[in-house]
């Protein structure tokens, strides 16, 4: 019995490991890891230069307002961003040499070269220069929207320092007929991009506000000390001992984790049982599994067919867990002098013992589906019956995913605790719920219904599975049952 099992699973080990897929499996994580880590910074560095123009009709000098605060805004974020790059490319030393020649002109961006020189990134320049978002004012060529319009439909261009150019959006300031209060109408074919009209929304706002105080007698200090003002805050954790133990993003970083984990879970089980599903279809209508029953057992071949592709997964986890185990390692190392706040994160986030409850979370999710997905290919001769089969059970697993999309900030609702108990939800909800730290019972009573359904559907799925196998049963004959059943409904 356990040698033709070892030989089963041999086989569809070595038959899955062999294939390119597999390969391709194990650098796709890797490699959409670095992807989409490196995507925000690839997409904020491609944007195109936006040209602007910034219009003031009240004739009281707003435009210069609004662009001296965008210039402002525009500092602080390439002084963030020079500060950021500093930190992997430089010592101390170099970076406060940096940060002191840039500071040396603290209302423009005359510094910025002189900074880039003294941490070796002068081909940098024009990205820095261009500031967040790449925008860039220019001579308005009109005065109003009828003369804009062409501009700003492409239909004409702009005279900009690198040539013409399409015109991106434009700030037209008037005063409200009634009040007289300016108001800025922004015109723009791009809906989406709304970082130019915020800045210029909030520079108008502080401009008006500090001039509404100023009539009522109080000098621009006055105003700058009352702005600042702020109440303290502290947001501590009670369970915690120590006086000082503020609650920090590390402490947000078990529950993100652990969501990610559900997540990646539900695909990886998802995954797996449609690959035993869509295999055994293809043996059975290749006549290999007539050959297989042939040598061997239907329970030994239904158990060595879930231990191969589960050792393939255990594989794949394996060496994933290596790279991710490594990269978090450097990381913590490398980032610990940049920014201790990430290195706490990234140290808060892997804990072993939740990873090893996905672990056991995943093997028993994968018995269960494994082997009812086992059970409805060996029903079906293509792919075809297999997908009828298979959609019922898609959209059951599916209410997990959507209970957790919608309780990501309220895990500990009393819905996620009932859904957690349904044993075909146990494994994504309740490693969700473990940072929460559950009732001990409740974790207990929960895996403890979730093993005793996957011991009843692993023994129902094998006895499908033989009838299936052996050709008494058959897509077909699910059908029967449900026709059956709509009959004798139809006569009462």
């Amino acid at each position: 019995m356990f040698r033709s099992i070892f030989l089963i699973a041999r086989r569809e080990y070595l038959s899955y490991v062999a294939t390119w897929g597999f390969w391709l499996s194990l650098a796709s994580v890797p490699f959409f890891m670095v992807i989409g880590a490196s995507i925000p910074a690839l997409i904020q560095s491609s944007q195109p230069v936006r040209h602007y123009v910034v219009i003031d009709q009240t004739g009281t000098g707003l435009d210069n307002v609004v662009q001296a605060a965008l210039e402002r805004e525009r500092r602080e974020q390439t002084r963030a961003a020079l500060e950021a790059a500093s930190l992997m490319v430089a010592d101390q030393t170099r970076r406060q040499q940096a940060m002191a020649a840039f500071d040396a002109d603290p209302a423009g961006l005359d510094g910025l070269p002189e900074a880039l020189e003294i941490l070796g990134m002068e081909d940098n320049a024009a990205a820095f220069a261009a500031g967040n978002g790449r925008m860039i004012r220019v001579e308005a060529p009109a005065r109003d929207i009828e003369g804009l319009r062409p501009y700003l439909l492409g239909e004409a261009r702009v005279s900009t320092p690198e040539g013409p150019r399409s015109l991106f959006a434009a700030l037209i300031i008037s005063a409200d007929v009634q009040s007289g209060v300016p108001e800025i109408t922004y015109y723009s074919t791009n809906v989406t991009e709304q970082a130019l009209s915020g800045a210029a929304r909030r520079a108008l706002r502080e401009y008006l506000r500090d001039q509404a105080l100023q009539e009522r007698g109080l000098d621009p200090g006055e105003i700058r000390a009352l702005s600042d003002i702020e109440p303290g805050y502290r947001n501590l954790n009670p369970a915690v001992v120590e006086e000082e133990a503020e609650v920090t993003a590390a402490d947000w970083a078990p529950f993100i984790i652990a969501v990610v984990l559900a997540f990646l879970l539900w695909t990886a089980i998802f995954s797996v049982a449609n690959m035993l599903l869509t295999s055994l279809v293809e043996e059975k209508g290749g006549k290999i599994l007539e050959l297989l029953l042939a040598t061997v057992r239907v329970r030994d071949l239904l158990i060595g067919k879930l231990v191969g592709v589960a050792a393939v997964s255990l594989t794949l986890f394996a060496i994933w867990g290596f790279i991710g185990s490594l990269a978090s390692l450097v990381a913590v190392q490398f980032l610990s002098a940049m920014d201790p706040g990430i290195a706490g994160f990234i140290s808060a986030a892997f804990r072993p013992g939740l990873f090893l409850a996905a672990l056991g979370y995943f093997l028993v999710g994968y018995l269960m589906y494994g082997a009812l997905f086992l059970a409805m290919g060996s029903l079906c001769e293509t792919i075809q019956d297999a997908q009828t089969l298979m959609g019922p059970v898609i959209l059951i697993l599916m209410v997990p995913i959507m209970i957790l999309v919608f309780a990501m900030r309220s895990i500990d609702s009393v819905a996620v605790q009932i859904a957690s108990w349904v044993p075909i939800w146990t494994p994504f909800i309740m490693i969700a719920r473990l940072p929460d730290e559950p009732p001990l019972w409740e974790i207990a009573g929960t895996t403890g219904l979730m093993v005793l359904t996957m011991v009843l559907v692993i023994w129902g799925a094998s006895s499908v599975f033989q009838q299936g196998a052996l050709g008494h049963a058959n897509a077909d004959s699910v059908k029967r049952i449900f026709s059956r059943k709509k009959a004798s409904e139809s006569e009462e």
